[in-house]
């Protein structure tokens, strides 16, 4: 909803409010931590394996994985500069920040489409990603085609192009079994197997960050005016935009109760749209 107020010439001034959803999110994340058996604090024998000399030091096995978010209703609100060319056509600069309270964990998913924790049991406890607050301010240059009649209402077109400034709050867990038995993994056939689930037991590997990315977006506007005055009007508008792929290859450095590790993180989340001139992940995969 858009209230705009005409100055002189032409030029008018908008302020709007209204809902912002996002629709389901298919998470995709990675890393390039070393495996269990070549880390020097988990496995001090570590060099007598041959995989455990190379330049990478052999990259873990969970590298890639991926998880899934159910969609949110979120507030959305936004100011706008705009000017008319006559009766039918006008111009806006607009600018419009929109919040959505996800703060939902879920499981996280291996290559194979089975949850993790379920696929490494009872070794692996729990594994899961969470979303917090996912936010986004959108910067527009929009074009609009007014269809005026004998009426005080008058609809509306309009396409925008821009960039979106987007953030949500990411953490995710790892945490293994507590219980010794359990740990029957990682370090299984080598010579100091006790040794490394001893190193293992209890351990877990988490991290939280806020990630962020630019993008760039394109929506396309419908909607009806209702001429209040001579010089005030409200307008009902209903937005869907689309968006590049949000993304975020930040380092996350976390530490894990035993023993002390640092993994790097790869993040990013599907193609962003929009069911009212917001961003919100959908359920491509990237």
């Amino acid at each position: 909803m858009l209230l705009t107020v005409e100055t002189n010439a032409g030029l008018y001034l908008g302020a709007a409010v209204g809902g912002d959803r996002s629709p389901s999110m298919h998470l995709v994340s990675g890393d390039d931590d070393r495996a269990s058996r070549c880390d020097e604090y988990i496995n001090p024998r570590y060099a007598e394996l041959p995989a455990c000399t190379a330049p990478d030091r052999s990259v873990g096995a969970a590298d890639a994985w991926s998880s899934r978010f159910a969609s949110r209703w979120g507030a959305l609100a936004g100011v706008a500069v705009g000017y008319r060319f006559g009766k039918r056509f006008r111009v806006e600069l607009e600018a419009d920040y929109g919040s959505v309270g996800l703060d939902t964990s879920s499981p996280i998913i291996a290559p194979s489409g089975v949850p993790y924790d379920s696929v490494a049991a009872p070794e692996l406890a729990d594994a899961y990603e969470r979303i917090g607050n996912a936010e986004v301010l959108g910067l527009f240059v929009a074009a609009y085609v007014d269809f005026p009649n004998r009426t005080r209402f008058t609809p509306f077109v309009g396409i925008g192009a821009g960039i979106g400034l987007a953030s949500m709050d990411y953490e995710v867990l790892w945490e293994r079994t507590d219980n010794l038995d359990d740990v029957i993994y990682a370090g299984a056939g080598l010579a100091n197997e006790d040794e490394i689930r001893r190193n293992l037991v209890g351990g877990d590997t988490r991290a939280r960050q806020r990630l962020r990315d630019r993008l760039s977006a394109v929506h396309l506007t419908v909607g009806v005016g209702y001429s209040l005055t001579e010089r005030v009007s409200l307008e009902i508008r209903a937005r869907h935009l689309w968006s590049s792929e949000f993304g975020d290859g930040g380092l996350l450095h976390h530490p894990t109760r035993s023993p002390v590790r640092t993994a790097a993180r790869r993040q990013r989340a599907g193609a962003l749209a929009s069911g009212h001139g917001g961003y919100e992940p959908d359920t491509r995969r990237a």
